[in-house]
């Protein structure tokens, strides 16, 4: 059910279309959304009322709140809430292939449906939206997300083996993904190819994935110079680094999300600034897992677009945006020696409208007429955001996930009141924790 709403005399941040008007910032605004999309935004009652003519609607009373975008979560496993606080202080390549890689192997659809579920759930309370998945069974992962209501891009594994355990690429699974996306109801999910990394598969594989991501023009996912091994590893076996050699093997044509990308020289930031390609920095995992920093400050002067991730819960182990917006901007700041690096507008438009594009939801991440209603309320009423100052600065410096109130998706309440509306949070919960209890005896 999509309600119509008048946000009342609320206090509105928002990145905006025009280079001209980068940023918005109303004390009183009234905003309007009708048929899932916004109608109005002004400083006039009548005006939002207006656009609302002929439909019943409820108000959502401002006072002492905040209406911003949606946040868009560009990386993660969300299954992996099955993993959380069981899988750490580990290095990755021991973490993956020693850890998580045999737990996986005894996942089923039952179980990865139950652990989507509580990602979403969790994502939902602290004001994410839109989100990006990289793992497997994605029918399962699809079908939660649209229970949930929330948008999202999910990943196909378009490899099965043979009679003799040798990889082959399948087209039709992919083309049955892209089918599933395109057939969704508001324009909820976006289906991408899974490439792992470019030292999981053998050789022969990658370019027929690459060549099938072409023909199709299907979306991308995959892992960029996460680790100084990946690097070494890659130089030793293609004589070139994981960037040139994944746009050897014919990548990075179609729409892509490269995940860390912490190791990269000059001529990688030359390559991965392709309109086409999204990095997303995911700096609690990369923290966490030993693996770096990334470096945005030359990332962004390469002309890069950035987006950020979490990562998975069993690397990070939370998927609360909010803590990563503010460890991401400490980092910047610090390792680069500049204060006045990545500011609290920068790191909020990477995480709503930048985020939401790289998601491909084009229409998403902005408070503007005709945009999705995809906004998220938060409660200024915390001893954290007293006082308030610049609003920018007090959610990324001072903000949390916890602070969130409300969220709506296309229009619909996922959140309403600190409720959620469209999963059943103590069912969730208890088979999560029955499913984990199984998984990690292992």
């Amino acid at each position: 059910m999509k309600p119509a709403v008048l946000f009342k005399n609320i206090h509105l941040i928002s990145a905006m279309p025009d280079p001209a008007v980068p940023w918005l910032s109303m004390e009183k605004a009234w905003v309007a959304v009708r048929d899932g999309l916004i109608s109005c935004v002004s400083d006039n009652r009548q005006d939002a009322v207006e656009t609302l003519e002929g439909t019943a609607f409820t108000e959502y009373d401002g006072q002492h709140r905040l209406l911003m975008p949606a946040l868009a979560n560009l990386h993660g496993h969300i299954p992996m809430t099955l993993f959380r606080n069981q899988a750490d202080d580990t290095n990755l390549h021991d973490w993956l292939f020693n850890v998580i890689f045999p737990r996986e192997a005894k996942l089923d659809e039952a179980m990865i449906s139950k652990g989507t579920r509580l990602g979403l759930a969790e994502m939902i309370r602290s004001g994410t939206g839109a989100a990006a998945d990289m793992y497997y069974h994605y029918e399962a992962v699809a079908a939660a997300a649209q229970e949930a209501g929330m948008r999202l891009n999910f990943c196909c594994d378009c490899k099965i083996k043979d009679a003799s355990g040798k990889e082959q690429v399948q087209p039709d699974l992919l083309e049955q993904a892209m089918r599933l996306a395109d057939e969704a109801p508001d324009d909820l999910l976006r289906a991408s190819m899974l490439v792992h990394s470019v030292y999981l598969y053998e050789e022969d594989v990658y370019p027929q994935m690459a060549q099938l991501a072409q023909s199709l023009n299907c979306p991308v996912q995959l892992h960029v110079s996460e680790t100084r091994k990946e690097v070494v590893d890659c130089l030793q076996k293609y004589g070139q680094r994981p960037p040139a050699q994944l746009a050897d093997f014919g990548f990075f044509k179609t729409s892509t999300l490269a995940a860390h990308c912490v190791h990269l020289n000059d001529e990688d930031r030359k390559i991965l600034a392709s309109p086409a390609i999204t990095c997303v920095h995911n700096p609690a995992s990369n923290l966490k897992l030993g693996s770096g920093f990334a470096d945005l400050r030359a990332m962004m002067n390469a002309g890069i677009q950035v987006g950020l991730g979490t990562d998975g819960a069993a690397s990070n182990n939370n998927l609360d945006l909010f803590r990563d917006m503010r460890l991401a901007v400490f980092l910047a700041k610090g390792l680069s020696g500049d204060a006045s690096l990545m500011p609290a507008e920068t790191i909020l438009r990477m995480t709503t409208v930048d985020g939401m594009q790289g998601l491909g939801f084009d229409q998403s991440g902005l408070i503007a007429e005709g945009f999705a209603a995809d906004l998220q309320v938060i409660d200024l009423n915390q001893v954290e955001l007293t006082p308030l100052g610049k609003p920018a600065s007090a959610l990324v410096y001072s903000g949390s996930g916890s602070f969130v109130e409300s969220l709506m998706v296309a229009g619909r309440w996922l959140m309403e009141k600190r409720e959620l509306k469209t999963l059943d949070e103590e069912k969730v919960r208890y088979e999560a924790v029955q499913a984990a209890g199984w998984l990690n005896q292992f």
